[in-house]
C-alpha cells in the first residue's frame, strides 16, 4: 500500500454519543471515517463507499452485530469487521471472531485498544491484498509459461513437419507407383498366376508403405496435441524410440549420424510423456543446429542407482558452446544460433520443464568439441 492510501472505516452503533466520539479519534490518527446509527444504513455506506474496516456495536435493534457481519462479508469479503462488546457479552464476541471478524473490543472503549485493533485489522488487510496480488501474478506466470511452452512446440513442429514432408514422400511415391501398375495389369483383364502372385506381392508393399505413411503422421500428431500435463509413469525405451521416430529424418537429411543406447530393465518415472518428449526432441534439434556439415549424435538412458534417479544424455560432436556463453544458455531469448535458427526458447523450455518435474538439466561444452546435454530425474 502506497503512502497515499485512504483508510475508510465505517463505524455502526446505535448510539449517536458514541459514534461521534469514535469520529473524533479515527479522525485524528488520520482515517476517513463513516458513522451510521444502524446496520441497514451500514450495508448501504458499505456499497457506496466500500471501506476497507467496519466497527460495529454487537447489541443494535433491528439489524444487530453478527448479522451486519455476515451480511458484509458476504457483499465484500475482503472487509475487516471489528465487533464492539460488552463485557457480559464473550459468547457473541467468540461468535463473531469464528464467522472471520478481524477483532472484537470491549467497551467502554479506549484510544490504545481501538487504535490497536485498527493495526490488526490494517495487517490483515494488506496481507490479504499482497496474497491476492501474489497469485494474480503467479497465475499469469504460468500462463505466460503455458504459452512459451506451446510456441516452442509449435516452432519444433514446423521443422519436424517439413523433415516429415520428405520423409513421406518416398513411401507415396511407391504406393503411387505400384498402384499404376497394378491399374495397368488389370487394365489387360488378364490375371495369370504368376502376375497374381506379383499383384499380392506389390498390395504388400502397399500396405507396408501405407502403414509407414500412416505411423509418421501418427506420431507427428500425437506430438502436436495441446493437452494440460498430466503425470503417469513414463517408460524410458518409449520414450526415446518415440522421439527417435519423429526426429531420424530430419537427422538424415542433415547427414547426422544417430545411435542410443539404453539400459535395460530401467523403472518408470512420473512425468508427462508429451512435455518430456519436447524436452529430447528440443535437445535433438539443437544438437541439428550444431553440425551444419553433419556428424554424430548420441542418446544415452540409464540410472544412477545411488542418487534414484534416470539419466538421459544427448552427446553431439558440433561446435559445442563457448566458456562466456554456457552459463546463459538457459535463459530465455538467448541464442546462440545463426540467424534464421531459433529464438533462444528451446534449453529454457527444457529448464522450466525439467524443473516442474522436480528434475534438472545441465551441459558440458567445450568450443569445437560438441556438447553433453543431461537430464535427470526421480525414479518412480
Amino acid at each position: 500500500m502506497s503512502d497515499h492510501f485512504e483508510w475508510r472505516i465505517l463505524v455502526i452503533d446505535d448510539e449517536k454519543d458514541i459514534l461521534d466520539v469514535m469520529s473524533l479519534i479515527l479522525k485524528d490518527h488520520g482515517y476517513h471515517v463513516i458513522t451510521v446509527l444502524d446496520g441497514v444504513a451500514g450495508l448501504a455506506q458499505c456499497r457506496k463507499k466500500s471501506p476497507q474496516i467496519v466497527i460495529t456495536d454487537i447489541r443494535m435493534p433491528g439489524m444487530n452485530g453478527i448479522e451486519v457481519l455476515e451480511a458484509v462479508k458476504k457483499l465484500n469479503s475482503d472487509i475487516e469487521v471489528i465487533v464492539c462488546t460488552a463485557f457480559a457479552e464473550m459468547e457473541l464476541a467468540i461468535q463473531a471472531l469464528q464467522l472471520n471478524a478481524s477483532d472484537f473490543i470491549t467497551k467502554p472503549i479506549s484510544d490504545q485498544a481501538l487504535h490497536l485493533s485498527i493495526e490488526r485489522a490494517k495487517q490483515r488487510y494488506i496481507s490479504r491484498k499482497k496474497l491476492q496480488d501474489y497469485a494474480k501474478l503467479l497465475e499469469k506466470q504460468t500462463a505466460d509459461q503455458a504459452q512459451i511452452l506451446h510456441q516452442d512446440k509449435m516452432m519444433s513442429l514446423g521443422r519436424l513437419a517439413a523433415s516429415v514432408v520428405h520423409e513421406i514422400n518416398n513411401p507415396l511415391s511407391g504406393i503411387l507407383n505400384y498402384s499404376r501398375l497394378m491399374i495397368k495389369i488389370l487394365k489387360k483383364r488378364e490375371l495369370t498366376p504368376e502376375w497374381r502372385d506379383k499383384f499380392i506381392q506389390y498390395l504388400d508393399l502397399v500396405e507396408k508403405e501405407s502403414d509407414r505413411c500412416s505411423q509418421i503422421v501418427s506420431n507427428l500428431l500425437s506430438f502436436s496435441r495441446k493437452s494440460p500435463p498430466s503425470f503417469a509413469p513414463v517408460h524410458l525405451p518409449d520414450l526415446l524410440n518415440r522421439c527417435i521416430a519423429l526426429s531420424r529424418h530430419k537427422l538424415e537429411l542433415q547427414d547426422i549420424n544417430l545411435t542410443s543406447h539404453i539400459q535395460e530393465n530401467i523403472p518408470p518415472v512420473e512425468g508427462d510423456f508429451n512435455q518430456l518428449q519436447q524436452c529430447v526432441i528440443n535437445l535433438l534439434f539443437n544438437a541439428v543446429d550444431a553440425m551444419p556439415e553433419g556428424g554424430e549424435v548420441c542418446i544415452r538412458g540409464y540410472v544412477e542407482p545411488e542418487k534414484n534417479q534416470l539419466v538421459i544424455a544427448v552427446e553431439d560432436t558440433g561446435t559445442g558452446i563457448t566458456e562466456k556463453d554456457l552459463p546463459h544458455i538457459f535463459e530465455p531469448f538467448y541464442t546462440t544460433k545463426r540467424e534464421g535458427y531459433g529464438v533462444g526458447l528451446g534449453l529454457s523450455t527444457v529448464y522450466g520443464i525439467m524443473e516442474q518435474h522436480n528434475g534438472s538439466v545441465a551441459a558440458h561444452a567445450r568450443p569445437g568439441s560438441g556438447s553433453t546435454f543431461i537430464l535427470k530425474l526421480p525414479l518412480v
